[in-house]
């Protein structure tokens, strides 16, 4: 793969005489100053293809899922991960599994904020409007999830776009350790992580300079966010995701906002590691899980 400056080089170095006269450094400079801004200038390059049931009626309403893929991995890498084609023509919702630029999400300062490099924040509101311009989209049901650095996007979403997103489903990704501010509505949250993840910690940790909270502390500021302080017991309840580990392994702890509405989830998948690539029955439980909260 050619460097960042040799693409550059490429396209903008017209005489191809290797070297860039000012003219052709202002071109770069304004690409630059148009992709930190709001992403459209790389928006045009990414693989955003939005996928609907193949008996789509545009007199119905259909919840959206919007899937997003771990750090160096690709939509089409994260619908081989969570696969949704036949799920969405069983529940009738409409999806997209989106590509990040450099194969990666500005979610963090932890993962992957490479200084600022392109707003995937307004980037995915934009698809989300995009696609409720296009189908016929119940604006009460719109779904973030995503793996790793996409379950970390999928809490940035929560929180930038609360007024948007009904709930969200992170895999093997948190927030930020200290988050700048409350979100301005409650998102419901399913964590699902893995105990004996190497990559993005259940205890936590950093990743570089910068700091990620455990899991067990994620979903108590987001408990708290969500003000769901009403703890149900599904004691009884276990769920047999990973397929790496035998036996029903994933502990669930699940609390709800006073009238039921809002739920904060968390399982815990004893031994799991960082890509748990959940069992058939476990990820339509997931799909069922999202769909039955709305707005």
């Amino acid at each position: 793969m050619p460097s960042r400056r040799e693409r550059l080089m490429q396209r903008f170095d017209k005489n191809k005489d290797g070297k860039l006269d000012e003219a052709e450094r202002e071109s770069i400079r304004k690409l630059l100053s148009r992709s930190r801004g709001s992403g459209d200038e790389n928006a045009a390059k990414r693989d955003d293809k939005i996928h609907i049931p193949k008996d789509y009626d545009s007199k119905k309403k259909y919840p959206f899922i919007l899937t997003l893929h771990g750090y160096t991995s690709s939509g089409r890498g994260q619908l081989r991960f969570f696969p949704l084609e036949k799920l969405a023509e069983k529940y009738d919702f409409i999806y997209c599994a989106p590509d990040g630029i450099d194969r990666s999400w500005n979610a963090t300062n932890a993962c992957c904020d490479r200084q600022g490099k392109v707003d995937d924040s307004k980037y995915l509101r934009s698809l989300i409007l995009k696609a409720m311009k296009e189908y016929n989209i119940d604006k009460k049901r719109v779904y973030v999830t995503g793996l790793s650095n996409g379950g970390f996007m999928s809490y940035r979403m929560a929180h930038d776009h609360s007024d948007l997103i009904t709930a969200i489903v992170p895999f093997a990704g948190v927030g930020f350790n200290q988050w700048p501010s409350n979100p301005k509505t409650p998102v419901s949250v399913l964590h699902i992580h893995g105990t004996k993840d190497k990559t993005i910690k259940w205890v936590g940790g950093g990743i570089r300079s910068a700091k990620y909270p455990s899991a067990e502390d994620n979903f108590a500021k987001w408990k708290a966010f969500n003000k769901c302080e009403k703890k149900t017991d599904p004691s009884d309840l276990k769920i047999d995701l990973d397929r790496k580990v035998d036996g029903a392994e994933t502990k669930v702890v699940r609390y709800e906002s006073k009238d039921g509405k809002i739920v904060t989830e968390l399982w815990e998948v004893v031994d799991g590691g960082h890509v748990t690539a959940p069992k058939s029955a476990a990820r339509e439980r997931i799909i069922k899980w999202m769909l039955a909260r709305s707005k």
